[in-house]
């Protein structure tokens, strides 16, 4: 009865690994084909137009990334995707996953040559999460089109909903 019990444990655990490992590759997988559709304007993977004020158009997302609330592609003074990966109205609660999707993010992108940074957070209460940068080195006869894309993470607060939100964004270059 016992070995049967640590091997039903085993397996459990076995599962809630493989489990986490592939949400990790999910989430890489996602990341990895937003950014290479970048050069593109993300014209593969953008929706319908969900919002066109003239001075900003916003796109729904065609893919998701998994660990988003929600997302979608901005243009509003350059192309980029926007995904919300939490929001909190305690400010205590932003660390531990402001420090899960840092290493996430490392993990998944540090191999394909980007390299992070980290930049002071203009957000007014916020200086304490610093804006993650991670950025590849363009090649010498890479056209300026076809740069590679950068992503950033950012804590924000916004007054207006009181409402504390740990943001990834992939820059179209």
């Amino acid at each position: 009865m016992l070995h049967l019990k640590r091997i039903i444990l085993i397996g459990v655990f076995s599962i809630t690994c493989g489990s986490v490992f592939a949400q990790d590759d999910d989430f890489c997988n996602a990341l990895n084909t937003i950014a290479q559709d970048a050069p593109n304007k993300f014209r593969n993977i953008r929706g319908k137009v969900t919002q066109d004020n003239g001075s900003a158009t916003t796109w729904a997302c065609g893919i998701k990334v998994p660990g988003t609330i929600n997302s979608r592609f901005v243009s509003s003074m350059g192309l980029f995707y926007e995904g919300a990966v939490f929001q909190t109205k305690n400010k205590e609660e932003l660390t531990a996953i402001y420090e899960k999707f840092e290493k996430q993010l490392n993990a998944c992108l540090a191999p394909q040559g980007y390299n992070m940074s980290m930049v002071p957070n203009f957000s007014t209460g916020m200086d304490g999460f610093k804006k993650v940068v991670f950025v590849k080195e363009p090649k010498d006869d890479m056209k300026p089109e076809n740069l590679p894309a950068h992503i950033t993470m950012e804590a924000l607060y916004s007054k207006e909903s009181a409402l504390y939100t740990v943001v990834v964004y992939i820059f179209e270059h």
